[in-house]
């Protein structure tokens, strides 16, 4: 099954020849509908035009692609791998009161020596107890996961040098951006095109 999609999937994303698969994996929801969101293509226009006048080089995560992770897997073996939907098929969570509430823009590791440009997730129940319950599901299948903290965001771009992104959070501030349903869960796959991190969906399910 997870073979078939990746052939078909591999055909529709017209891969070429020199994009490198990184080969990790993780688990995301999509914010219903968020790449029709005008103030926020406004405010990232802004943002790359601040990330050329600095002479930042960023890879730009395309707009149909944006997601919020849930669980990190990592390199899996071909075996975690092909086992992978079924596993996901045999959960079956309750989302029917998950909103994401997107606000604010953020840097990882920090905003004076930053290497991620996020947008904002704001926390609540649902999306925690959707988080934890996964991790349950996943762990009884033996697959290895992160122990640190959860902290969502929606990955915007990653800096090949590490700068200070200090002014550049502010043109965000605490703007609010909306609240999105979400309605699939998916795994995807990361590799990287040219100078710009593409996100390879391998499987979806309808949550």
């Amino acid at each position: 099954m997870f073979g078939q999609l990746h052939v078909k999937l591999v055909s529709g994303f017209c891969l070429e020849k020199e994009r490198t698969t990184l080969g990790h994996h993780f688990i995301a929801i999509v914010p219903e509908s968020l790449d029709d969101n005008l103030e926020l293509k406004q405010l990232l226009g802004k943002v790359k035009r601040t990330f050329r006048e600095k002479d930042y080089e960023a890879r730009w995560v395309s707009p149909d692609l944006w997601h919020v992770t849930v669980q990190f897997l990592g390199a899996l073996t071909p075996k975690e791998i092909e086992k992978l939907p079924s596993v996901l098929e045999q959960w079956k969570p309750d989302t029917s009161e998950l909103l994401l509430r997107l606000q604010g823009l953020g840097a990882f590791p920090a905003a004076d020596h930053a290497r991620v440009l996020w947008l904002g997730v704001q926390q609540n129940q649902q999306l925690l107890d959707l988080q934890a319950e996964l991790a349950i599901q996943l762990r009884a299948h033996d697959y290895s996961l992160e122990s640190k903290e959860y902290q969502p965001h929606l990955t915007l771009a990653k800096l090949r040098n590490p700068h200070s992104l200090i002014d550049i959070l502010g043109l965000g501030g605490r703007k609010h951006f909306g609240d999105y349903k979400v309605r699939e869960l998916i795994v995807f796959e990361s590799m990287l095109e040219g100078n710009m991190m593409r996100y390879l969906p391998r499987y979806k399910k309808s949550i």
